[in-house]
């Protein structure tokens, strides 16, 4: 393991989720204020959106208390397919014109605001700006802290890809089930197999 691989706190991560719960629980208190402003159907509309940014704020911190709770974690270099990325920038884009038309026209900051934030927040998570996965002392946390500990795993394997960029595909489950998935750089590849069989789990040729 080289000194830039060895575990650490995700700070930047931690950072990041905190700044997440902070904005969108801002968000959805301005979004219901206006909503009052604004009453009838767009009221209702502010109101829905207000519900969903407490969403994406309770999502931020369960990630948050995961990631913390986790203690010390190795960041994987772990890569999105690229029609996901396609389409998280799709989003994104839309969510940026949406918001910029709200600024300039229609007079709904905080709906405009909430807009520009999620995008912002999917250029962090969908676009893996932050690490997507972890590899803790008793198993995996992404990104958003759902966590696969090793003891629901039995099996895993990796194919490498062929293409410019080395990468190789982890998965790991129990029996038939598929319980991870993940695309990872090459250079991971030594540290998350040492850690996977010293949990017991058995290699498996696809």
């Amino acid at each position: 393991m080289t000194p830039q691989s060895l575990p650490t706190r995700p700070v930047s991560t931690a950072a990041f989720h905190g700044v997440s719960l902070a904005f969108f629980t801002g968000c959805a208190a301005w979004l219901v204020r206006e909503s009052r402003e604004l009453g009838g159907r767009p009221g209702m509309m502010a109101l829905g959106v207000a519900v969903a940014s407490a969403g994406l704020a309770l999502v931020a911190l369960g990630a948050l208390v995961a990631l913390l709770r986790g203690g010390r974690l190795l960041a994987l270099r772990s890569r999105a397919e690229m029609g996901t990325y396609a389409l998280v920038l799709a989003t994104m884009a839309v969510l940026a014109l949406v918001g910029l038309r709200l600024f300039s026209s229609e007079g709904r900051p905080a709906l405009a605001t909430f807009c520009l934030g999620v995008a912002g927040w999917l250029a962090g998570v969908g676009l893996h700006g932050v690490p997507a996965l972890f590899l803790g002392p008793t198993g995996f946390i992404d990104s958003l802290g759902r966590r696969t500990p090793f003891s629901r795993l039995e099996w895993f394997s990796f194919q490498r890809e062929t293409g410019d960029l080395p990468r190789v595909r982890l998965q790991a489950g129990h029996g038939t089930r598929l319980l991870l998935a993940a695309r990872l750089a090459s250079s991971d590849e030594d540290a998350v197999r040492t850690a996977l069989v010293g949990a017991g789990l058995t290699s498996r040729r696809r």
